[in-house]
């Protein structure tokens, strides 16, 4: 056998080895599931990477994929969601979604959880977990696309820094209503102001929905603070603040509201915004560095 026929069957193992993991396409889209998760990933991908966002003023827990979103999961570079602890409904399709190619953030470990739910998946609205998803983000983009490694990960470590000051800021901000009662609908805004040794009371599990007559019996009795409810604002939960006497505030954990150029700092900043909005109505629990 000639020296060319032999090498021939060791070049097609070679070319079928490589065809084994093609790296994505160069116009591949990044889709996430949810906001907040675009608003993390777009800090490691710049505006290189075209990103598409799935879950549009909806809810994530029952949001399932139109034809063009299944299309886009099938062709993306990478798709991005929770897990299905949140995204129940689309955990079905992403089953069909190669496991190199897609990423579950609640499967890792190492997530703060001081004052928040270990059960509940609304991690990104702590800032210092939001820079483990960016980190984690950053590195399954290096495996999939070697070249610009050091990019995502230089990325991801500037955002850790900038999450770390901010985490601060907003700990020094919230510190000042750690005596406030504070009731939230559902145990998601544990991991916002958690961090801070805020206490907050939830009406129910997990935001998925009811507010039991146990806990609302419980709940009787407290004095003078916020009932933090979902965007849009509504009339049930104003209502329930009512009947606890209670003050009342929408937060917007999805950042639904945010302009198409926000950031996930602006996510954290509103949400300050927004339930100062409500806290800074206590006049006892203002004090002026309150307000700075």
């Amino acid at each position: 056998m000639s020296p060319a026929k032999r090498l021939f069957p060791l070049l097609c193992l070679f070319l079928l080895a490589a065809c084994g993991r093609p790296e994505p396409e160069a116009g591949a889209e990044l889709v996430v599931s949810v906001r907040p998760l675009a608003l993390i990933a777009r800090e490691i991908v710049g505006d290189e990477v075209p990103l598409r966002l799935l879950v549009q003023g909806g809810d994530p827990h029952h949001y399932a994929p139109n034809v063009s979103d299944r299309a886009a999961l099938e062709r993306a570079r990478l798709v991005v969601w929770m897990g299905p602890q949140l995204e129940g409904v689309l955990a079905k399709q992403l089953a069909l979604v190669p496991a190199e190619r897609q990423l579950a953030l609640l499967s890792s470990d190492g997530y703060e959880f001081q004052g928040a739910s270990a059960a509940d998946p609304h991690l990104w609205l702590r800032p210092r977990n939001a820079a483990l998803i960016a980190a984690q983000i950053a590195e399954r983009l290096a495996e999939l696309q070697p070249q610009q490694a050091e990019q995502y990960r230089t990325r991801a470590r500037d955002f850790s820094r900038a999450m770390a000051n901010l985490q601060k800021v907003l700990d020094r901000a919230l510190w000042a209503y750690r005596d406030v009662p504070i009731v939230v609908i559902h145990d998601a805004y544990g991991h916002f102001f958690g961090s801070a040794g805020v206490v907050t009371r939830p009406l129910s599990d997990s935001g998925k929905g009811g507010h039991g007559a146990r806990a609302l019996l419980q709940l009787q009795g407290v004095d003078d603070g916020c009932l933090f409810g979902e965007v849009p604002a509504n009339d049930r939960d104003r209502q329930t603040a009512d009947n606890l006497g209670l003050r009342y505030a929408a937060l917007d954990p999805l950042a639904d509201l945010l302009p198409a150029d926000a950031g996930y700092r602006d996510l954290i900043e509103q949400l300050l915004a927004q339930a100062r909005s409500c806290l800074g109505e206590i006049a006892d629990a203002t004090p002026a560095a309150a307000r700075e």
